[in-house]
């Protein structure tokens, strides 16, 4: 007796048809991720193009560290939209926890208002090395160039460069891959008339000031001298920072470090010696350079020229541009 067994046929059965139906949900679920994706990049590369196109004046405005002090950030939000700038660029810790998605849409939501591009740095409260997930978290809420990590865009005649001080086993340097990267992109921008640079740790920080003096990028000095001298040599106008939660700039080789860590979080000094919140406004027209510091009531409570001083100095209390001229001539 010979035992007949029936053939199975998976095209006909139950569970075929599941399949099928199942391989098509997701053929759809994945095509519309990779739609999408690409609408997604379409529209950053579009934005970056836009910015490439300027021509003649443009502005931007800098601030950073505004962790969870909502008010002040909204309001900053709302006052620089009302300078019309082409684009803002925060220095990073935008957020309270590494890898919190709610704080994440908490921010988002504060940000709406802010209808220009936006590019972000990392800060140790946005990516953290002991919090594992939350560089993806922090790849899946930004939409930023290259690695979203460090990158660089241009604007008219300028070239903006974002570097992240905080990576995994590199933590208050640049080096390795970063910095390789960083030397190419400096090297290639000798048809651009100015430089800026974006990060959250300072380069320079003052003893007895702040919370973070020799745990920044002062914490490794030959590496911090070296990137330095890479500024200098490449000719970079301003270099913005946070994590000190004040308003501090320093003159170092003929570059303006200018600490921005004023846009709502704790603040860590007193008003007069740059413990007030605040943002940058800085605007390029042609050849020149000019930025206004201003705080929360509206006040300009500095003014500087992104230009080679006569001497090196720290400014940190409200300073006017005739007093700016007369530390300079008097060598103060």
């Amino acid at each position: 007796m010979t035992l007949r067994i029936p053939r199975f046929d998976r095209d006909r059965s139950p569970c075929g048809l599941r399949i099928k139906k199942l391989a098509a949900i997701l053929f759809i679920v994945f095509n519309l991720g990779t739609l999408a994706d690409a609408a997604q990049d379409q529209s950053l590369q579009q934005k970056l193009a836009a910015l490439e196109a300027l021509e003649g004046k443009f502005s931007f405005v800098v601030f950073g560290d505004n962790r969870s002090n909502k008010p002040v950030y909204k309001k900053f939000a709302i006052m620089a939209m009302a300078l019309q700038p082409d684009f803002i660029v925060n220095t990073g810790d935008m957020n309270e926890t590494p890898g919190d998605r709610e704080q994440w849409v908490s921010f988002w939501s504060m940000s709406k208002l802010i209808d220009v591009p936006y590019f972000l740095t990392v800060g140790n409260h946005d990516i953290s090395p002991l919090v594992p997930s939350s560089e993806q978290v922090y790849k899946e809420q930004v939409d930023l160039p290259g690695n979203e990590l460090f990158y660089s865009f241009e604007a008219g005649n300028s070239l903006f460069v974002v570097l992240d001080s905080y990576l995994d086993g590199q933590e208050r340097k640049v080096t390795g891959n970063q910095l390789k990267w960083l030397e190419d992109v400096l090297a290639k921008a000798d048809k651009k008339k100015h430089l800026f640079v974006f990060l959250h740790h300072p380069l320079y920080t003052e003893h007895r000031k702040g919370r973070h003096w020799g745990d920044c990028l002062d914490k490794f000095p030959e590496d911090r001298d070296r990137l330095q001298a890479l500024f200098v040599k490449a000719g970079v106008d301003v270099v913005f920072a946070g994590h000190e939660h004040f308003y501090q700039r320093k003159t170092v080789g003929g570059i303006e470090h200018v600490i921005t860590g004023g846009a709502g979080a704790p603040l860590y000094v007193t008003d007069g010696e740059g413990g007030f919140h605040h943002f940058v406004q800085v605007t390029v027209d042609g050849d020149l350079v000019s930025a206004e510091v201003i705080d929360r009531d509206g006040k300009v409570r500095d003014r500087f020229p992104a230009a080679p001083p006569v001497i090196e100095g720290i400014v940190s209390a409200p300073v006017s541009t005739s007093e700016l001229v007369d530390i300079k001539q008097q060598g103060r």
